[in-house]
């Protein structure tokens, strides 16, 4: 009965897979754990030790047998033909093998981020975070072709430095086009695997040799280098270096990049490749894995790789895709399966979900009833791949969305290192801002367009404080945003003493308010007379005590 039902299934999955690219002389194919031998196991011969599967793989001429991920934990291979076969014949007789537990084409899935000019006359070349960086800190003066600004449309990300900024000790993969690793604002941030050394022997003995900076699946040789633009600009996102007087911040300032390049210089990756990586990031000791990559075919492989992750609490966070439609793309739609996946969709600087990115006018955020949360994703500048000191390239993409949502999933993961997955999932979830963008989309609650919202990492982490009634750091003193009513609220929990100055300054550092008060414990309200609606630096400050925050008058 078993092999008839596994029979039915390989001719649905052989009717389904010419939707989707595959490589045409590859398949994929897992073992059954009962059936697999370790000791009889032999790459270097192209050998599995299961006779009935090495007779078929001498038939059809294997050139090549490569593990995804650790053989003995895994069971799964990517057979290579010398030649080219009819993938679907092939798979349908390697599916009916009583010691195989699946068999699937080995699927091209691509990077969901289009990359734009690398000029864009309208920003100044200084100060790159308020000019440029709109997602993490929004001003409402960003200008782009198509693209309104909506002050205060971003995710609250200097608020959120004010609570966290990064375990050092963290590592972050991003499986993608790889990292341009001597960039000056990324290259003290890449990290290195202690226990491997560069000298041609695979020393950790996970069949790698010298993976000592992650591993290129794309050449098989362990020089992640980018040669698209594609991953140096997600990495950025996440691990830019900050207050280092160049370029761009990082959502995370402290954490470690772990590079893994699976996607080609076609922006195309295959599923084999992907879960290679998402194997590699547990094994080596990631937390969490961005993966900003998509293809519209299940694959058991995908899956089985995603179960890794959650067994041993690794947080996946992938992209919608840029379809503009609710097709469900893989390892995204996933999330649905495997609570340690958030599927993240992209808005616009004025909140409302990317439609279209500048690239092409029918593109949009892909949606569907698996997305969790949205994040900023068009115009998104960051690091180049033209030179060391490369700032001009911007992308737009869920791509570019999806590292800004595992940036701050690593904050909280920073500020709390005993969640699990799915607890920071909902965290991101619990704390989104709600009904942001049009109202025909984003309705009350969860709807497919926006899940949960669009993430504010500052109501996140402070979600974190709150929940673990660690009050030492943050409960000192709370500026509640926005200021309403002509009036500022703050919280104070440090039982500052003496006079306190509140100062309130444009951001072009002209004083527009200085007021010396007594604050009291607990809840203090500033009055606001004259000050006119908009986003200011607050400054409260004694003579024990400085700390600055972002305010929004409405």
């Amino acid at each position: 009965m078993r092999k008839n039902i596994l029979t039915v299934f390989s001719v649905l999955l052989l009717s389904l897979f010419h939707a989707q690219e595959f490589e045409k002389n590859q398949l994929v194919i897992k073992i059954k754990k009962e059936s697999f031998n370790k000791q009889k196991f032999d790459v270097t011969k192209n050998i599995t030790g299961v006779q009935s599967l090495d007779q078929l793989n001498q038939h059809y001429v294997i050139s090549k047998m490569v593990p995804v991920g650790r053989i003995e934990e895994t069971t799964s291979l990517l057979l290579e033909f010398s030649s080219d076969v009819d993938v679907a014949s092939v798979l349908k007789i390697y599916a009916e093998n009583p010691a195989v537990e699946f068999a699937e084409p080995n699927y091209i899935a691509h990077g969901a981020g289009i990359k734009g000019a690398d000029t864009f006359s309208t920003f100044p070349n200084d100060s790159y975070f308020l000019s440029r960086q709109w997602g993490l800190y929004n001003t409402g003066t960003f200008s782009a072709s198509g693209m309104t600004t909506t002050t205060d449309a971003d995710v609250d990300m200097e608020l959120a430095w004010d609570i966290e900024t990064g375990n050092p000790n963290m590592i972050i993969a991003v499986s993608d086009s790889g990292l341009n690793m001597s960039h000056e604002d990324i290259a003290a941030r890449v990290w290195s695997k202690p226990v491997e050394v560069i000298d041609g022997i695979d020393n950790d003995g996970n069949g790698l040799i010298d993976d000592y900076r992650g591993w290129d699946w794309v050449n098989n040789d362990n020089n992640p280098t980018d040669d698209q633009g594609h991953g140096t600009n997600c990495s950025g996102i996440i691990g830019s270096i900050a207050n280092n007087g160049k370029g761009y911040a990082g959502v995370n300032w402290n954490s470690k990049i772990m590079p893994l390049k699976v996607l080609n210089s076609s922006n195309s990756a295959t599923y084999a490749a992907m879960a290679n990586s998402l194997y590699y990031a547990v094994d080596n000791g990631a937390k969490v894995v961005s993966m900003s990559i998509g293809g519209s075919s299940t694959s058991s492989l995908i899956a089985n790789a995603i179960s890794y992750m959650k067994t041993n609490n690794v947080l996946l966070v992938a992209c919608m895709m840029n379809n503009n439609n609710e097709v469900a793309n893989y390892p995204a739609a996933y999330s649905t399966t495997y609570d340690n996946v958030i599927a993240v969709g992209s808005t616009d600087a004025n909140d409302k979900r990317t439609q279209p990115f500048f690239w092409n006018t029918t593109s949009g955020s892909s949606y569907g009833n698996h997305i969790n949360v949205v994040a900023p994703g068009n115009y998104i500048y960051g690091l180049g791949i033209d030179s060391n000191t490369s700032y001009n390239s911007y992308w737009g993409g869920t791509s570019q969305a999806t590292p800004l949502v595992a940036g701050v999933a690593s904050l909280i993961l920073s500020k709390k290192p005993t969640l699990t997955p799915v607890q920071v999932r909902n965290i991101l979830q619990s704390t989104a801002e709600d009904m942001k963008g049009l109202p025909s989309e984003d309705t009350a609650g969860f709807d497919k367009y926006h899940g949960w919202g669009r993430i504010n990492a500052y109501a996140a982490l402070n979600s974190v404080v709150l929940k673990t009634l660690d009050i030492e750091k943050e409960g000192e003193l709370k500026v509640i945003n926005p200021a309403i009513n002509g009036y500022a609220e703050i919280f104070n929990g440090r039982k500052l003493n003496g006079s306190t100055s509140i100062m309130i300054s444009g951001f072009d550092g002209k004083m527009i308010y200085n007021q010396n008060v007594d604050l009291q414990e607990g809840k203090n309200l500033i009055s606001l007379s004259g000050i006119i609606a908009g986003s200011y630096i607050l400054t409260i400050e004694n003579k024990e005590f400085r700390k600055i925050f972002k305010i929004l008058v409405k």
